[in-house]
């Protein structure tokens, strides 16, 4: 069971609240008994509970809000993280927002963002380049 943890100024983050899943677990009838025990062990694996530190390389105003529910039957978790917090979460969670398809991508001939100039010099990108905004740093994994 979570605590719900709060800021100085009352701001609530960490879990904020979890929803039924409507969907039952099957529990991988559908795949071939070699892939079904190797997802078992994987659940498992991703139901393990990890503490992690969440930056954001946006600055510390950013919040990150995500559902989570990767496999059929769990319940929906509903996170609001906050730079340099640490959290209690699942590790399906953290390889969730650490995977490499949570990039940005950032398109070729792109001068500056928002009036902030990309390249120190201020010229263009020369290619399409991914940049990683949310991650989660291992504390005991």
């Amino acid at each position: 069971m979570q605590i719900a943890q709060c800021t100085a100024t009352g701001e609530q983050h960490g879990l904020m609240g979890v929803l039924p899943n409507s969907v039952p677990f099957d529990d991988f009838k559908s795949m071939k008994p070699a892939d079904a025990e190797k997802m078992r062990k994987q659940k498992k694996d991703d139901e393990k509970l990890v503490w992690a530190r969440y930056i954001n390389r946006n600055g510390i105003n950013e919040r990150l809000e995500k559902p989570y529910c990767k496999y059929a039957g769990e319940p929906i978790q509903l996170w609001k993280l906050i730079p340099e917090q640490k959290y209690q979460l699942p590790m399906g969670f953290i390889k969730e927002v650490n995977s490499d398809d949570a990039k940005m991508p950032v398109r070729a001939g792109l001068q500056s963002v928002d009036g902030v100039s990309i390249n120190s010099s201020g010229t263009p990108l020369a290619q399409d380049e991914s940049i990683r905004i949310h991650e989660l740093v291992p504390l005991t994994f």
